[in-house]
């Protein structure tokens, strides 16, 4: 997976990046502070897809606001046919103890059996560095999962729990529009933060897609 992003070069452009906003239809998710969570990923997701359509990202979401994405392996199986290079699954949680709250990541591992995404772990740590440098939510860290989304995709997924609609801060911070552009510029930042690999510019929480876009046009002068 690693010597494949290196080959494939810097640029997003050109690039097919499948974006599932979790639930949808019936589906609504969590519920909470009066915040639906299929609501709030899909405007996640459509932050998410115009930032990377405007550098030249084929985005292609897996339900829109009045249908529904099917279950886990049915999002897999449309990824695999869209011949993805990324899936992100956007998710927001839901926990019993009012204390319970923060951002975290998920890629595909497996301790028992030694195996799991080398670039979905990458992209994981650096989302979710990203977002919290950003947002200043609790770290929840990134964490191995043999999930179905993540096991039956063929390319490197990430799924992101943006915060817990049961918790008061993070709900009011996930109604606020500004704060899911922040979400939103966070994760963009870490996918072309990985494809720079060597070249990464580093700074978490520091750099822009406006200096991001200039740094890749040095890069191809």
């Amino acid at each position: 997976e690693r010597e494949s992003v290196r080959r494939s070069g810097h640029s997003l452009a050109g690039r097919t990046i499948v974006i599932d906003p979790g639930h949808g239809g019936n589906d609504v998710g969590a519920q909470a502070h009066g915040l639906v969570e299929a609501e709030v990923v899909l405007g996640l997701a459509r932050r998410i897809e115009g930032r990377l359509s405007a550098h030249g990202v084929a985005v292609v979401l897996t339900r829109g606001q009045h249908t529904a994405g099917g279950d886990d392996e049915d999002r897999a199986r449309f990824a695999n046919d869209c011949g993805a290079d990324l899936v992100l699954s956007l998710h927001c949680d839901l926990a019993e103890h009012a204390e319970a709250r923060g951002f975290a990541t998920f890629f595909y591992g497996e301790d028992r059996f030694g195996v799991w995404s080398a670039i979905g772990e990458r992209l994981a740590d650096l989302i979710q560095r990203e977002a919290v440098a950003r947002t200043g939510l609790v770290d929840c860290r990134s964490h191995a999962r043999s999930w179905t989304l993540l096991q039956h995709t063929k390319m490197p997924t990430v799924v992101i729990e943006a915060g817990y609609l049961s918790h008061p801060g993070d709900a009011a911070r996930l109604g606020d529009q500004t704060f899911r552009d922040d979400i939103a510029e966070a994760v963009v930042v870490a996918i072309q933060r990985m494809y720079l690999g060597d070249e990464d510019m580093g700074g978490t929480g520091l750099l822009h897609l406006g200096e991001l876009r200039k740094f890749m046009e040095s890069l191809a002068g």
